[in-house]
């Protein structure tokens, strides 16, 4: 097992949903091994064990009314959503701003340059007919009957013909 596969299942190995031998024996074995996951595993359970050990809390007895309150409160702003005036403004800046630049680029663009051409250059003049070279690892002078007279290999390489 590794540790992102560790990491990944580790709620399942927590919550005691894992109940094979060889898949438990798989995350004791990595948490005995790993030093990150070994201390992963140490810092949960010790949360755990604080959050069982805290008293239980009780909320107090408007607690409900106050937060059935507040919730209609929410649904009624909700219903009606409108904009603060600061936000209004700040978009209508953001449009004014972003319409003057492109004002600006338009005003500000110079005229294209006249680009100098390149002096010549010297090319050589292309090969006619000019072809690859014959390159065999066998030399063909060499009779297929007879064999080869130079048993520990040959190449011969004829130049390409140039007329």
């Amino acid at each position: 097992m590794n540790c992102a596969e560790f990491l990944a299942r580790y709620s399942e190995y927590r919550d005691g949903t894992v109940t094979a031998p060889r898949e438990l024996r798989r995350f004791r074995r990595h948490i005995a091994v790993c030093p990150r996951c070994r201390a992963f595993d140490a810092a949960l359970q010790d949360g755990v064990a604080v959050l069982r050990d805290a008293p239980a809390v009780t909320p107090s007895p408007s607690f409900r009314r106050r937060l059935e309150a507040r919730l209609a409160a929410e649904r009624a702003g909700a219903a009606t959503p409108r904009a603060p005036v600061l936000v209004r403004l700040a978009a209508a800046l953001l449009v004014l701003a972003a319409m003057s630049l492109v004002g600006w680029e338009a005003v500000r663009r110079a005229a294209p340059g006249v680009v100098p051409s390149l002096p010549p250059v010297a090319f050589p003049k292309p090969l006619v007919n000019a072809g690859v070279p014959l390159v065999t690892f066998q030399d063909p002078r060499a009779s297929v009957l007879a064999g080869n007279p130079y048993p520990y290999g040959t190449a011969f390489v004829q130049p390409s013909a140039r007329r």
